[in-house]
This record gives C-alpha cells, sequence and structure tokens, in this order.
C-alpha cells in the first residue's frame, strides 16, 4: 500500500503536533498510572498499623459499625460510611462529608479508639494519574486520553506497509535521532493495543462525565428521572424530615450477601442517616471480572429497596461497566497488575522517545524557542516526577505518625518536590545533564525508603512478613534500578554519534513514501 506526499504529510504533522502537545499529560498519567493499580495494596506499606491480621471477626465489626451509625445518626448527617476492616486495611474507617469535602477516619476495630487521619499515598497517586488535585488537571488528562487515540491511529497508518520491518529496526549505536526514531516506533507499534484501549476508556470516561449535564438539559429536557431511568441509577429518597434511628446494618449485610453471594462487601454509605426515609448502600465487588460491581439498597425498616447485579440493567450501564473494568483494571490478578504497570512504563517511555526525536529533528534545523522550552519541560516534568513520587514514599517514612492533617503534609511534598524539579529545568542550560541528576536522586531515594522501614518496624529489609509490603519493597528496589539505567543511558547518548544518513530516518516531508 502506498500514501500519497500529501497524505504523508498531513499525518505526520497531526501526529507530530499533537504527541508533542500531549506527551507531557500523557508520560504524567501512565507513569503514574503504574501506582494507580496498586492503590488498594499500597495501604499496608503506607500505615505500619495495617500490617497486622484482622483482628475480630466481621459480626463483631458489624456491631462496631452498628454503634457508630446509631450515633452518628443524631447529628443526621448528609452523607456518612463506614468500610468494614479488609485484608489491605485491618480497621475501621469511616468517611464524614463536611464543607463539601469526604474526610477520613480509622478507628481500631477491637476498642474502637480513634486513630485519627492516616496517610492516603495509594489514593493519591490514584488522583494523581488522572491530575484531579491540580485546577482543571481532570479534564487535561481526559483531553489527552481522546488525543491518544488520534494518535494511535495516526502512527499505524504511517507505518503501513513497513511496520514489520521497522517493528525489528533497531540501531542504537547510530545517532540520537535515529535511536529515539527506532525507540519510538517499536514501542508504539507493540503497545498499541494497550495506548488504544487506555485512550478509549479514558477519553469516553471522561466525555460522559463532561458532557452528561449538557444531555440532561438538551436530550432529556432536564428531567434527572429519564437520566436515573438511563443509566441504572435512581437517586435515594428526599428526607422526609422526622428523625429516625440507623437501619440494621447486620440485616442489611445478610441481605446483600443473599442477593449476591458471589460478591464481597465491605462498605456502608448512608443516605439521610438519622432520618425516616434513611438508606443504607451496599456496593458489591467481583473479582476477575470486567462487570465487577453490585449494588444494594436497603431502607431503615429493612427492606431491599433496589439491587443492582453486575453489568447493570440498561444499554447504557452495560457498556459503561466493562469500559470501568478495563481502564481500572477491575477483572486482574496480581500478575496481570504487574504486567499492567511494566506496559504502563514502557509507555511513558515510548511517549519520552517521541518528545526527544522531536527535538533531535528540530535540533537539525536550529532549535527554536518552543523547542527549548519543550526541552525543559521536558526535563523537569518527566524526570521531576520520578523524584516526587520518591518524595512521597520519603515522606511518608518520616513524618510522625500523629502529625495533624499528615495526608497534606505528604501531598505538599509530591507537590513541592516536582515543582522544584520543573523550575530547576529552567535553571541549568543542560535538561538533558539536569534530568539525569534528578533520576539519580530519585534513584538513591527509592532505594533509602524501604531501609528506613525496616530501621522503623526493627525487621531485615525484605523481611516483613506481609506479602504487600514485600511486593512494594521489590517494586520500590525495582524502579530505582530502572531509574539508574535510564540516567546511565542517558549519560551514554550524550557522547557524540555518527550522523545520521539522509535514508536512516524518515524526512520530515517526503516526495514520495514507498510502501
Amino acid at each position: 500500500m502506498k500514501l500519497s506526499s500529501r497524505a504523508y504529510e498531513i499525518l505526520w504533522d497531526a501526529h507530530a503536533w499533537a504527541g508533542v502537545l500531549s506527551s507531557l499529560v500523557l508520560f504524567v498519567t501512565f507513569f503514574l498510572g503504574a501506582f494507580a493499580l496498586f492503590a488498594e495494596e499500597l495501604s499496608p506499606w503506607q500505615e505500619p498499623t495495617f500490617r497486622a491480621p484482622i483482628a475480630v471477626p466481621e459480626a463483631q465489626a458489624v456491631a462496631l459499625a452498628q454503634r457508630l451509625a446509631d450515633t452518628e445518626a443524631a447529628s443526621r448527617p448528609v452523607w456518612f460510611g463506614i468500610s468494614l476492616p479488609t485484608e489491605e486495611e485491618p480497621w475501621l474507617r469511616l468517611w464524614r462529608m463536611t464543607d463539601g469535602a469526604i474526610h477520613p477516619l480509622w478507628l481500631d476495630p477491637v476498642s474502637g479508639r480513634q486513630l485519627g487521619e492516616r496517610s492516603d499515598l495509594g489514593e493519591y497517586l490514584n488522583a494523581m494519574h488522572f491530575l484531579e488535585p491540580l485546577p482543571g488537571g481532570k479534564h487535561l488528562s481526559g483531553l489527552a486520553s481522546a488525543v491518544l487515540v488520534l494518535l494511535v491511529g495516526t502512527g499505524l497508518l504511517l507505518q503501513l506497509g513497513r511496520m514489520l520491518r521497522e517493528l525489528v529496526q533497531f540501531r542504537p549505536g547510530s545517532s540520537r535521532r535515529v535511536f529515539w526514531s527506532d525507540t519510538h516506533k517499536v514501542i508504539g507499534v507493540i503497545s498499541a493495543p494497550f495506548l488504544l484501549v487506555f485512550g478509549l476508556t479514558g477519553g469516553i470516561l471522561w466525555f460522559d462525565d463532561w458532557f452528561e449535564p449538557a444531555v440532561v438539559k438538551t436530550s432529556m429536557k432536564g428531567d434527572l428521572q429519564v437520566k436515573e431511568r438511563a443509566v441504572d441509577w435512581p437517586s435515594p429518597p428526599a428526607a422526609s424530615g422526622r428523625p429516625a434511628g440507623a437501619p440494621d446494618l447486620a440485616h442489611a449485610l445478610a441481605l446483600a450477601k443473599q442477593r449476591f453471594p458471589a460478591s464481597s462487601h465491605h462498605w456502608f454509605f448512608f443516605d439521610n442517616l438519622g432520618d425516616e426515609h434513611g438508606l443504607v448502600h451496599l456496593p458489591g465487588e467481583r473479582e476477575g471480572t470486567l462487570h465487577a460491581f453490585t449494588h444494594v439498597r436497603v431502607s431503615r425498616t429493612g427492606e431491599l429497596v433496589w439491587a443492582r447485579d453486575t453489568g447493570g440493567g440498561t444499554l447504557y450501564s452495560r457498556v459503561m461497566d466493562p469500559l470501568y473494568g478495563l481502564h481500572f483494571a477491575t477483572w486482574a490478578s496480581l500478575p496481570a497488575k504487574v504486567l499492567y504497570a511494566l506496559l504502563s512504563f514502557v509507555c511513558a517511555f515510548g511517549i519520552l522517545a517521541g518528545n526527544l526525536l522531536w527535538l533531535e529533528r528540530r535540533r537539525a534545523k536550529a532549535s527554536s524557542r518552543f523547542d527549548r522550552v519543550l526541552a525543559k519541560l521536558t526535563s523537569g516534568v518527566c524526570a521531576g516526577l520520578p523524584l516526587a513520587v520518591a518524595s512521597l514514599f520519603l515522606a511518608n517514612q518520616v513524618l510522625p505518625s500523629e502529625l495533624s492533617a499528615r495526608p497534606g503534609w505528604e501531598h505538599a511534598a509530591f507537590l513541592s518536590a516536582w515543582a522544584l524539579g520543573v523550575v530547576g529545568a529552567f535553571v541549568d542550560s543542560e535538561p538533558a545533564r539536569y534530568a539525569r541528576r534528578l533520576l539519580l536522586g530519585a534513584s538513591v531515594l527509592l532505594v533509602v525508603v524501604p531501609l528506613i522501614d525496616a530501621a522503623r518496624t526493627g525487621r531485615w529489609p525484605l523481611a516483613s512478613g506481609s506479602a504487600h509490603v514485600l511486593v512494594t519493597e521489590l517494586g520500590l528496589v525495582a524502579l530505582a534500578l530502572l531509574l539508574a539505567g535510564a540516567a546511565r543511558g542517558i549519560r551514554r547518548l550524550q557522547r557524540p554519534t555518527p550522523v545520521a544518513s539522509s535514508a536512516s530516518v524518515e524526512p520530515e516531508a517526503p516526495a514520495s513514501v514507498p510502501t
């Protein structure tokens, strides 16, 4: 198959410009996506008290949750939640909504003693994967996901007729331009299915969230009940204004297990707690399936008022639920998640390779101010992100466990390290050298963090007795080695290399494109 010169030029420009403008956001989402996969599994690492086994049987934990709900009912909160002990978090967890924000609190399931706010390291990295803590970040990451679909499509079209040949063509001894061209193409082709899945699912989920108000206002004429029927998610009844006690949680849990015996149930979420129309919502989760979530709502008087099986009961829910399952890997076991994480890092590197290829191509023509800024941003954002992650893990270790607003301090450590990394890139005159220093710094911190944890808990490294902690420590060390290897690679690539011939890489605007 043969593309015309004009078609190739248009595709090339679309791919190059869309890639370079979205590259930094996509790098962040894929790099942090590897951590987002293990948000729950990181709980024992981020909080040493979570490394103990579950201390009480489920019935005793439910009884404590009942006392908490009864006590909370007096204040009649708009929304309130309780989770039972799990393997990752063997403590009771409360969620209170205050000033429009949800604040967590942990309790000892044996004594009921409050533990205050604990670290949310895993959940924060999951949120940063979507850039949610940054103003407008969620929309920026969603838009980048949609652009990723364009990048995959245009990239594959550019390789029509020569994909197999160039898939095995890798010339590390050639010039940097040839090296980054080969790297970008090989990674792009191999990871295209993975990239396409996450581009489509991320983009669709974002578009759905963004355009929903407009769809309700126009197509559904503002009728919220039409929307509820379409998405198979009815709203709970409005509060009556008449005070009443909390629902019977043991009975509600029994109903949920009877309705969905294959699901695990650990959560109680209350609507209108303390009101006569109060409900308790019990979501369930099934492992190993794209249609992972079940839902049950039980009234204050103990009646099953609504149940939703996996996938829901409408076309919309049957389409959106598996998209959610694909994006968040609800079907994946630990080995599959590890593979997902490795692919995420590979994709992040492939995106970075595309940026570096752009810079090498433009360098041959004399770099513009845009290219110089892009080089510094690529250095500061991409190499500064691992340093920010390492700083977050370090802050998790050195901050006092009872520090007030401890999660906020950890978040500040992450953002400060990342911001300093970006600012430093504009101070240093050599982006490559600066990126190397950031990567080496992150590598050292990631190795030190498990040693600090071992010293704090009085054990040998890699000998915590917790599978979750062991996997986390091995992952940190592996990432440290990967970053150190990347720093060494940068140093080697800065050495003088042979000048590429005109046939070594694709021309910017070819007269013809043989296939």
